[in-house]
């Protein structure tokens, strides 16, 4: 059974927003750095599993594939891999090392589909519609295989509230709308007992 994040006002989870004031961001060297993405709440019964309440962050603007991060604390989580964020990358020619952009907070629930359209969706949980080929990864700590999450997609139609990007031109929207590499999905695992996350991206 997949279930699909839908806007509500009411929903105890939430896409976007601004960091929590008790929550670090890892320091780190990534281009335009880590972006806040929002919460999964493990009061929701179908989170029951989860240790605790996941504030979920990545470099989505960067080309780095994968990044494992160690939630031991979960308020304060720190990077395990990549071991160099100086080396990053983008394919954005806008992007530096200064860029800021903060998502608008969305809340949502989920709700069972049958059949899910993702140029319509939030996110899904469940498990994961790969664009490509299964990439589930394995734990850096425990050598278990991780348990999916959820995934986020380029079609959520959730606005930028604040950038300091600018955008040459045909750009603009990528800085506008929550987006993974233009039109793919961020695929987020976890390994509840070492308490580890991992975030990779696919795109068509």
């Amino acid at each position: 059974m997949q279930y699909e994040f839908v806007r509500d006002f009411n929903g105890k989870h939430q896409i976007g927003g601004e960091v929590p004031q008790n929550f670090k961001i890892p320091d780190n060297e990534f281009i335009a750095g880590f972006q806040y993405l929002g919460f999964i709440d493990n009061t929701d019964s179908l989170f029951s599993w989860l240790p605790f309440r996941v504030n979920l962050i990545h470099p989505i603007y960067t080309d780095e594939y994968s990044v494992f991060l160690d939630y031991t604390n979960p308020n304060n989580p720190i990077i395990i891999q990549p071991d160099d964020t100086a080396s990053s990358t983008s394919t954005f020619e806008e992007i530096n090392k200064n860029s800021k952009i903060i998502w608008e907070g969305v809340r949502v629930s989920l709700e069972a589909k049958e059949e899910i359209d993702e140029f319509e969706s939030i996110g899904i949980c469940g498990h994961p519609d790969w664009l490509q080929v299964d990439e589930t990864p394995t734990c850096p700590k425990s050598g278990n295989r991780m348990k999916f999450l959820c995934q986020l997609g380029s079609f959520s139609d959730i606005k930028s509230t604040f950038s300091n990007v600018i955008a040459t031109e045909g750009m603009a929207q990528y800085f506008e709308n929550l987006n993974f590499w233009c039109d793919g999905n961020l695929y987020i695992f976890i390994e509840p007992t070492a308490r580890t996350m991992c975030y990779t991206m696919q795109n068509t």
